[in-house]
This record gives C-alpha cells, structure tokens and sequence, in this order.
C-alpha cells in the first residue's frame, strides 16, 4: 500500500501528522513492516486505520488489536488505579484551595455576564431572523447535493 501527503492532507490528517510524514517520506510512501514498526510511537495509526483503510481491512485491522487493546488495559490498570490514589490527597488540596477564587470569581462575572447576555439578545433576534431564509436554503442545497450524490455513487 502507498500512502501520499496528498492522500494525508485530502482524508484530513492533522498538520503535526502531516509534517511529520513528508519530513519523513517526502511525497509518498511504500507501506512496509520495517517502516511501521520503525515509526510506530510517532504516527497515529489508528486515524491511518480509519481514514486510509478499506472496510475489509480495517475489520481486519480490528480484529487484530482487540487482543492487544485487551493486554494493554489489563497492564495499565495497576499502574492507572495507583496514579489515582496517588493525586487524589494533591487534587483534593488544590481543589479546596481554589474554591474560594473560584467563588469571589463567579460573583464578580455573574452581574457582567447578565448585563451582556441581555445587551447581545436583540442583536442576535435580528441577525437570527436575518439569516433564517439563506440557512434553511443553504441546508436544504446541502441534502439535495447528498441525495444527487449518493445517487450518483450506486
């Protein structure tokens, strides 16, 4: 399988994945073990999987990480449970030292917020009633095009 930075920036890979990949490979790619196994921590292969995969091969692909998936959870688990308890006394200390600010803080906005909520809500009546005509047009071109294209596609 080849992979292109077209192909990447088409399905809509991210700008890091996609940098990373030309810097990597330039243009283009043969998919190898090598090369996988060589850029496993620094790709994201399961959005590879979802986006660039057929349906056939990403069951495939499913099915082969469902053990994997299973032994990771069950080897992260101890490690999770003691991370947890191991924050919860550092958590519960920030959380009582913050309440008061975040109190004093939602005193303060709560007056200002009301006053701009109120300000905005004519504005945003009359730009509601202002676009409704163009929104229901421009979502009702939006189904017809999918129907004209879905049509097309059988």
């Amino acid at each position: 399988m080849t992979i292109t930075l077209k192909q990447l920036r088409l399905k809509g890979a991210c700008w890091e994945q996609a940098q990373l990949f030309e810097a990597a490979f330039g243009e283009a790619v043969e998919v190898t073990m090598d090369n996988a196994v060589k850029y496993a921590d620094k790709f994201n292969w399961q959005w590879a999987a979802e986006h660039l995969l057929l349906a056939t091969a990403l069951k495939a692909y499913e099915e082969a990480m469902a053990p994997a998936e299973t032994a990771y959870r069950e080897a992260a688990a101890p490690a999770g449970k003691a991370y947890q308890k191991a924050v919860a006394t550092a958590l519960k200390a920030y959380e009582e030292a913050v309440a008061p600010a975040g109190k004093a803080y939602r005193e303060a906005v709560t007056p200002a917020l009301k006053a701009y909520q109120e300000a905005k809500a004519p504005a945003l009546k009359a730009y509601e009633e202002a676009t409704a005509p163009a929104g229901k047009a421009y979502r009702e071109a939006k189904a017809t095009a999918f129907v004209n294209a879905a049509r097309e596609a059988l």
